[in-house]
């Protein structure tokens, strides 16, 4: 059996999906069940459990578990007020109660999944895992950071010291339907630029690119992350750290193009509009993930175009909302 936390989640979503559809055992849970429905569909036992109780984790299965998929996680985006102890109790607490589980009852396989922003404000491209961690300890980010950071180290302790397969995913922004269209920063919520720009393509209206445009970011769809999630799960040397991404950075001028090619016509195309007097205040970064390719036999699937395309698709069939 797989067990999958955080699995009412963005990434859990799919990766529950994913596995039960190559026909894996595997037990879904999460703190609320609003996905339900959703998961009996798929044929899919669900838990409700609390990662911040210790108690929860005793109703979980205590034998024949072959791997336990860390991804219950509070994130900044989801929170209005960033002065809040709730990043060190779910992601923190969380992951030592996750980890406490596995050693107390012999699961020696632990995929942790972690956040991009403890190495952003690296300057050299692409990251490597060898660059280690850099992170500004300013902003709305940094207490969430933190508390990735320090149960990142509690994974690595209890490889070291009780012998469980520790593996850690790094992933990059991911991109997705089912995921949070925006996020707040300093209390105000904003749209994200995938979803802003996604409608006004399939409408017909102008894409604006900001700036100059040079900056090089890197994405990657949440189908691509599921993967890699059971390709970690499925490697018997597996261990550490490993970045997943895309493996190239992408300007918004080259990402607006493939919106305005896959969602235009002759008879109807989609028009770009440059604003160079307006900011970009994206800065660049890319994973290289040449280490996953190597050691997880994991590469991206979906092409920019791709992930346009299947997004488009997933939006029709609203596989994934609640009900």
């Amino acid at each position: 059996m797989i067990i999958v936390t955080g699995a009412t989640g963005f990434v859990g979503r799919y990766l529950v999906d994913l596995l039960a559809a190559r026909g894996e055992e595997v037990l879904a849970c999460g703190r609320n069940t609003k996905y339900a429905k959703f998961f009996e569909d798929l044929g899919v036992p669900f838990l409700r459990l609390d990662v911040t109780r210790p108690e929860d984790f005793e109703r979980l299965p205590t034998a024949e578990v072959e791997a336990f998929v860390h991804l219950a996680a509070i994130i900044p985006a989801a929170v209005p007020d960033i002065k809040t102890d709730a990043f060190l109790k779910v992601n923190t607490l969380g992951t030592f109660y996750a980890l406490e589980y596995c050693r107390k009852y012999g699961v020696k396989r632990f995929v942790f999944s972690t956040t991009l922003y403890e190495g952003l404000e690296h300057t050299r491209l692409p990251i490597t895992e060898a660059m280690g961690r850099n992170f500004t300890m300013t902003g709305d980010h940094t207490a969430y950071v933190i508390s990735k950071v320090a149960a990142c180290d509690y994974v690595e302790h209890y490889a070291q010291d009780f012998g469980i397969q520790g593996v850690i995913l790094r992933f990059t922004g991911l991109l997705g339907y089912g995921r949070q269209e925006g996020y707040y920063a300093d209390g105000v919520f904003h749209p994200s630029a995938f979803e802003v720009f996604y409608r006004s393509a399939k409408a017909g209206q102008p894409l604006e690119v900001w700036g100059e445009g040079e900056a090089r970011r890197d994405s990657l769809y949440v189908k691509d992350a599921a993967r890699a999630i059971l390709a970690a799960v499925r490697s018997p040397n597996a261990r550490g750290l490993y970045l997943i991404g895309a493996g190239e950075g992408r300007t918004v001028a080259e990402e607006v193009r493939v919106f305005a090619e896959v969602f235009g016509s002759p008879g109807r195309p989609v028009p770009v509009v440059h604003r160079p007097e307006l900011e970009d205040k994206k800065k660049s970064y890319y994973f290289d993930i040449s280490k996953a390719s190597a050691e997880l036999g994991w590469a991206p699937a979906f092409s920019y175009a791709d992930i346009l395309r299947d997004y488009d698709k997933e939006v029709t069939a609203g596989r994934f909302v609640e009900r």
